[in-house]
């Protein structure tokens, strides 16, 4: 008899690794007004180390867009401390609204007219005193980006980062540039967009990098209506069931 198994490609060590990391992370949805002035101290300290604001902006970063209803705002916890932040918006036909496109309509708008819909992660922050001790936060952050691009079936997930930063999505993400740098009006710096397809997303980047999976129920946990039933205090990944379920 014909073994007709396909192979699974092998996982490095760093996979493997960050999938045990996440033994020690929780994410938190950011509902109540307290709970995002925390994270609007967090951008400040962050965005403060990074040079990419202003020394006379306030030391809570807050915007309207915080408060949109198609914008979710998560904590990242690790052993219960929190490290980092970050807002994922839903761009769709009926509510073009997001960071991503507010720097990049005339890019956006043609594609939003074709019927596409995006998730539009941003306003990345981690804590500086501890991101050189954990260098998994920004994997463990951009999990968030993931899980939302599968729930939405968003047919892209867009990263509006700094052109130094572009090469990073290009290796991880499989992300193609849509638009050269322009200026960020308020923080003084270029960004550029890219995209990376959900296709790509689930047939390299999950496949490569494992810890980026999800089971529903963790992904319904993150993006649930809080309209129509409480919202988990403390969801907990679950990329390790799914990879041990292969």
């Amino acid at each position: 008899m014909t073994d007709t198994t396909v192979a699974q490609p092998p996982v490095s060590n760093f996979a493997r690794q960050l999938l045990q990391f996440l033994d020690r992370v929780e994410y938190r949805r950011v509902i109540s007004g307290e709970d995002l002035e925390e994270i609007g101290r967090l951008r400040y300290r962050s965005y403060m180390t990074r040079n990419v604001m202003d020394a006379g902006s306030v030391p809570s970063i807050i915007d309207d867009i915080d408060l949109d209803s198609h914008a979710y705002v998560y904590g990242v916890y690790i052993d219960g401390q929190l490290v980092s932040t970050l807002r994922v918006h839903h761009i769709t036909p009926e509510h073009r609204k997001g960071t991503s496109y507010a720097l990049f309509p005339d890019i956006l708008d043609p594609m939003l007219d074709r019927g596409e819909s995006f998730v539009d992660p941003t306003r990345f922050a981690a804590e500086p005193s501890v991101l050189s001790e954990y260098p998994a936060i920004p994997y463990m952050t951009l999990r968030i980006a993931t899980m939302a691009s599968e729930f939405f079936e968003a047919d892209q997930c867009l990263s509006a980062v700094k052109p130094e930063h572009m090469a990073f999505y290009r290796r991880i993400f499989k992300s193609v540039i849509l638009a050269e740098p322009r200026s960020h009006q308020g923080y003084g710096i270029l960004v550029g967009l890219s995209g990376a397809p959900i296709k790509a997303i689930r047939d390299n980047v999950m496949e490569r990098f494992p810890f980026f999976n999800s089971q529903p129920h963790e992904r319904r946990a993150m993006f649930a209506d809080p309209m129509a039933g409480p919202v988990p205090l403390t969801i907990l990944p679950t990329a390790k069931y799914v990879f041990e379920a292969v």
